[in-house]
C-alpha cells in the first residue's frame, strides 16, 4: 500500500508567524498608545498646577521677607537688650552708692543722736551741781553772817613738836577706834600665829603662794592674809611674807571707851605700858570716833609717845599690802 503523501505546511506556517509578528505589533501600537496618554496626561497635570506653584513661590518669597525682617528685628532686640543690661549695670552701681551714701547719712545721724543726748545729759548734771553749789554756797553765806555776828570765844589749840610728817620705819602698835571705843589690834601677835602655822603647813612654795589663810582670833581680831614668795638673788634665799592681811573684829563693840580707855588700870594703859620710846602708836579712827581720836592722841602726846593716824571711811576693813602706803606720824 502505497504512503500517503505528506501534506504541504509552509503555507500555514508563515501564516501563524506573520500572525504572531500582527500581534506583537499591535501589542506595541496599543502601548505606545497607553504610554502616549500617560505622557499627555502627566503634561496636561502639570499645565493645569502652574498657578499653585506660582502661589508657592510667591508664599515662599514673602516666608523669606518675613525672615529676613525678623532676623532684622532680632538684631535690633540683640542692640536693646545689650543697652538694657548696661543702664542695668549702671542703675545698679548708682543703687550701691546710693546705699551706702544713706548707710553713713544714717551712721552719722547717729553719733549726732548720742552726741546730743550725752550734751543734754551733761548740761542736766551741771545743772543740778550748779543748784548744789548755789545751795552751798547760800548756806556758807548764811553761816558766815552768823559766824560775823557771833560773840567771840577762845579756845585752846594744841600745838605738835612734829608739823612735818615723818613715815614711820621702826616699830607700830595698832589701835581700833569705832562706835566710839577703843580697842588694841594684836597685829604682831597675829603674824606670828601665821608665820608658825605657814611653817608647821610645809609643802611647795606654789602651793602656799596666793592662798588666803585665817588665823586667830587673837584678843578680838582674826587676820585673813595671802602669802608671797619673793626669790633674794642676791642672797640665794626665799623669802615669804605676807603680800595683803585684813584684820577682822570679831563683834562690833569690841574696846573700852575713851573714859575707860584713859583710866589707869585699862587696856590702852597695859598695851602703852611695854612701848619703846621709837614705837609709834598707830591710830585707825572711823568717823564716829574723831573725839575719842582727839583725846587718845592729846594722852599719847602728853606722854611723848609718836602717834599716827589712819582715817577710814565707814565699812572698810582694817588692812594692808606690800603695796601699801606705811603711817606718818605729825
Amino acid at each position: 500500500m502505497p504512503r500517503p503523501r505528506p501534506e504541504d505546511i509552509s503555507g500555514a506556517g508563515q501564516d501563524s508567524f506573520l500572525d504572531v509578528v500582527t500581534n506583537i505589533v499591535g501589542i506595541l501600537i496599543i502601548l505606545v498608545m497607553v504610554i502616549g496618554g500617560r505622557v499627555q496626561s502627566i503634561v496636561l497635570s502639570a499645565t493645569q498646577a502652574s498657578p499653585e506653584t506660582a502661589a508657592l513661590e510667591a508664599s515662599v518669597a514673602d516666608l523669606e521677607e518675613t525672615l529676613a525682617s525678623t532676623e532684622s528685628e532680632i538684631d535690633e532686640l540683640e542692640s536693646q537688650k545689650r543697652t538694657v543690661a548696661t543702664a542695668a549695670a549702671f542703675a545698679a552701681d548708682a543703687r550701691l552708692q546710693l546705699a551706702t551714701a544713706v548707710s553713713a547719712a544714717k551712721a552719722g545721724l547717729d553719733r549726732w543722736k548720742q552726741a546730743s543726748d550725752a550734751a543734754r545729759v551733761a548740761a542736766a548734771e551741771s545743772a543740778v551741781r550748779r543748784r548744789g553749789l548755789e545751795e552751798e554756797i547760800r548756806a556758807c553765806t548764811l553761816q558766815a553772817e552768823g559766824l560775823a555776828h557771833a560773840a567771840a570765844t577762845t579756845k585752846e589749840v594744841l600745838t605738835y613738836p612734829t608739823p612735818i610728817g615723818r613715815t614711820v620705819n621702826g616699830e607700830e602698835i595698832h589701835f581700833r577706834l569705832a562706835a566710839g571705843r577703843i580697842a588694841y589690834i594684836p597685829l604682831e601677835e597675829l603674824f606670828e600665829l601665821a608665820k608658825d602655822r605657814t611653817q608647821r603647813q610645809g609643802g611647795s612654795i606654789a602651793q602656799l603662794a596666793n592662798r588666803i589663810e585665817t588665823v586667830g582670833p587673837e584678843q578680838g581680831f582674826a587676820l585673813d592674809y595671802v602669802i608671797e614668795a619673793k626669790i633674794d638673788q642676791a642672797r640665794g634665799q626665799v623669802l615669804i611674807r605676807s603680800r595683803e592681811w585684813v584684820v577682822r573684829p570679831q563683834q562690833p563693840a569690841l574696846g573700852e571707851t575713851g573714859d575707860e580707855a584713859l583710866a589707869a588700870t585699862s587696856r590702852f594703859r597695859r598695851a602703852l605700858s611695854g612701848v619703846k620710846p621709837e614705837t609709834t602708836v598707830t591710830l585707825w579712827c572711823y568717823p564716829d570716833s574723831f573725839p575719842e581720836y582727839r583725846r587718845l592722841r592729846e594722852e599719847l602726846h602728853r606722854l611723848g609717845i609718836p602717834s599716827a593716824g589712819r582715817p577710814m571711811p565707814e565699812g572698810a576693813p582694817i588692812g594692808g599690802s606690800t603695796e601699801g602706803s606705811k603711817s606718818v606720824v605729825h
